[in-house]
């Protein structure tokens, strides 16, 4: 992938243009990350300082900056972010990821996002007819400027358009309309064809619209209220599974991660570590399902086989803390993360940790098998230090999260006897700026070791 520059509404544009890499905005909630290089790996990561001036965390004061009185946090719930097709400037590529995020500002029963890339808008208010809400919980979008949300206290859907700068309102999905009976929707995603999919919370069931609120198809009841929906679509152009189409969400109370077709057919399930609890839910680039789990203030990362790869974050409001997470959207180009949270919201690049690295002989002489564990998909570099030279054995070798083994190639040394080290780096657009360095620990007689935590 290419790589971006990120940065947030209302930050030095003209400089971060530049750079000849892009910048994102966000919504006022939407944040700044920080100039932050961490000495090990992480799932996610700040980004440099001379991409985003030190700022990573929206507060109330930066949402005053913006609004004055006219708004506060309340209660911030869904997070949705889209590269509207109207802003497409086909003179030039700098532009390549400004993006519209959308925050529902649950309490406050309207919807924040960044009008341009240097300004906000509110849309909503509090009621039931048009233009209002009752407290909102989930929001999806699309570059084609359809916004989807989750109107929970008014029992419907809501569909508005974004035609490039100001949100318009379209139609409702409910009983009233000719609809479908809903019971406080809270989750709403969104597929390549349009289809809507939301999580009729007090029904326990997970139903499909079309664009204009026809049912499709409700998929089988679930065990317990369903929560964390992400939808992905390999039709996407930015998705690396292009064969696969699936829904994903949350049920049991939020204990237990669900995988189905689009047509509600059950491929796979799992628990969530014990003490855990599925909020909200995105898919990245490489359909990893990320959950927030508000309760115990951090973001769990499962693989697309709902394989728990990590486990990110801790209560406070230091580095990588979190103060119950709600809202979570990938934007799966570039791999930017945004996350709200009780009072505002955290940005983050996408990033990657290595929780094991070791080598060993194979039975041809000068062939070795590395074997790597990561959180995600990563380009590694197995290099030793000989003198003040360094020598390379693998460059750049992509792997899957997980497990991989690589056959290597010893150069006519024997790599076991060599202090050898990984270069580790993430796939995304965060590849030229980030890269981390484990030891390898060599496997004698068939032991593996584990170095690199």
């Amino acid at each position: 992938m290419d790589c971006c520059n990120a940065s947030i509404v209302h930050c030095c544009s003209a400089h971060l243009r530049s750079l000849q890499c892009c910048h994102l905005a966000a919504i006022s909630l939407l944040v700044l990350a920080a100039g932050y290089f961490p000495s090990s790996g992480a799932s996610l990561v700040f980004p440099p300082y001379g991409h985003s001036y030190g700022i990573r965390k929206a507060s109330p004061k930066h949402l005053f900056m913006f609004f004055g009185p006219r708004t506060f946090f309340d209660d911030p719930q869904g997070l949705a972010t889209a590269r509207l097709e109207a802003w497409e400037d086909t003179t030039t590529k700098k532009d390549d990821d400004e993006v519209v995020v959308y925050g529902v500002n649950s309490g406050r029963h309207q919807i924040i996002y960044n009008t341009s890339m240097w300004a906000l808008g509110l849309y909503g208010k509090e009621g039931i007819g048009k233009d209002c809400f009752l407290h909102p919980k989930g929001v999806a979008a699309n570059g084609r400027g359809d916004v989807y949300v989750a109107d929970s206290g008014n029992n419907r859907v809501v569909k508005l358009f974004n035609p490039k700068s100001k949100l318009q309102w379209v139609r409702a999905f409910d009983a009233a309309n000719g609809g479908f009976d809903l019971r406080g929707p809270s989750r709403v995603g969104l597929d390549e064809k349009g289809r809507v999919y939301v999580t009729d919370t007090g029904n326990r069931r997970v139903v499909v619209f079309d664009s204009t609120g026809k049912v499709l198809r409700v998929f089988p009841p679930c065990s317990g209220a369903p929560t964390a929906l992400a939808v992905a679509d390999g039709k996407a152009f930015y998705s690396f599974f292009k064969n696969e189409q699936a829904v994903f969400y949350a049920e049991n109370g939020g204990k237990r991660v669900v995988k189905c077709s689009f047509n509600g057919q059950i491929i796979r399930k799992a628990d969530l570590p014990a003490g855990n609890t599925a909020s909200y839910g995105a898919i990245d680039y490489y359909h990893n399902y990320w959950i927030t789990d508000t309760e115990k203030h951090c973001i769990l990362k499962f693989d697309r086989h709902l394989k728990l790869l990590d486990r990110f974050g801790s209560y406070g409001t230091g580095d990588n803390q979190f103060d119950a997470p709600r809202g979570i959207t990938i934007y799966k180009r570039y791999g930017q993360v945004f996350v709200a949270e009780r009072k505002g919201a955290q940005y983050y690049w996408m990033g990657t940790d290595c929780t094991s690295a070791s080598i060993g002989a194979r039975r041809r002489p000068g062939s070795y098998d590395l074997t790597v564990k990561t959180t995600e998909y990563s380009f590694v570099s197995l290099f030793s230090l000989k003198g003040g030279d360094t020598c390379f054995y693998t460059r750049r070798y992509r792997v899957f999260p997980g497990g991989a083994n690589l056959v290597v190639d010893g150069k006519g040394t024997d790599l076991l006897r060599q202090k050898m080290s990984l270069r580790v780096e993430p796939t995304y657009s965060s590849y030229t700026y980030f890269a981390w360095y484990f030891p390898v620990t060599a496997r004698v007689g068939g032991e593996t070791a584990v170095s690199s935590e």
